[in-house]
């Protein structure tokens, strides 16, 4: 019984041993925390939709795209604090746009928007059955965007928010691997500024595929939806 309680007492010290905090000769302090950027709310008027309403067959040509009228909307983003963003437009109609040849892609290149006389990226209409209905083209309206009251210049950069150039008067689509990023910079310079409230038009002009593509002895759906992505920079 002595020979039990001896080792049970030293099974005890041992553990009490072992089980001492380690010493050291110095310790570390970590500062952690988060900085949240402003928060900022993109918006568009009528509900982000642009209705090109019914359109007659005989407004349509049979063997060349139709273009349209260009339609806009406000567009407008609000922050909490002064912040510096830019925008990315997302097609969600898939590789449904028509290029000139007739084939299809996520973004195609088509003449003719905007008044220009260069190709413009656009996205697709959806399918009339495997036909691309058609497509269009979305861009900051030049001369009405304003900073906090102030006239500024929409800047755009592909594939990086580091190179900006002053936008044209093209699209705000580039190629599905090389996002184009919109953003906004003091009258004749290109690095993009702080603001609290932007305001502006947002321009859509749509094209129609050749009539002798698509099924006309039913309607034809017009089903364009874009996503308008904002970020910080």
């Amino acid at each position: 019984m002595l020979n039990q309680i001896q080792k049970t007492v030293c099974a005890l010290a041992v553990l009490a041993t072992t089980s001492l905090p380690a010493l050291a000769e110095s310790i570390d302090v970590r500062v952690i925390g988060t900085i949240d950027p402003a928060a900022c709310t993109p918006t568009l008027s009528g509900g982000g939709t642009i209705d090109y309403g019914t359109i007659k067959p005989t407004a349509l040509a049979t063997d060349a795209f139709t273009v349209l009228e260009e339609k806009q909307l406000d567009f407008a983003i609000n922050c909490d604090a002064p912040a510096k963003v830019a925008i990315t437009a997302h097609s969600q109609r898939g590789a449904s746009a028509v290029n000139t040849d007739g084939s299809l892609a996520e973004i195609a290149a088509v003449p003719g928007f905007f008044g220009g006389t260069g190709n413009a990226g656009v996205v697709g209409l959806g399918l009339d059955g495997t036909k691309g209905i058609g497509g269009y083209a979305l861009r900051l309206a030049a001369g009405t965007m304003t900073a906090d009251g102030v006239a500024v210049d929409s800047i755009v950069a592909n594939g990086n928010t580091t190179s900006w150039t002053v936008a044209s008067s093209g699209s705000m689509f580039n190629t599905p691997t090389s996002l184009r990023y919109a953003s906004w910079a003091a009258t004749g310079t290109t690095t993009p500024i702080a603001f609290t409230t932007l305001a502006g038009k947002l321009g859509v002009q749509a094209y129609i595929n050749k009539t002798s593509e698509l099924d006309l002895t039913k309607p034809v759906v017009l089903d364009g939806l874009t996503t308008l992505e904002l970020v910080y920079l």
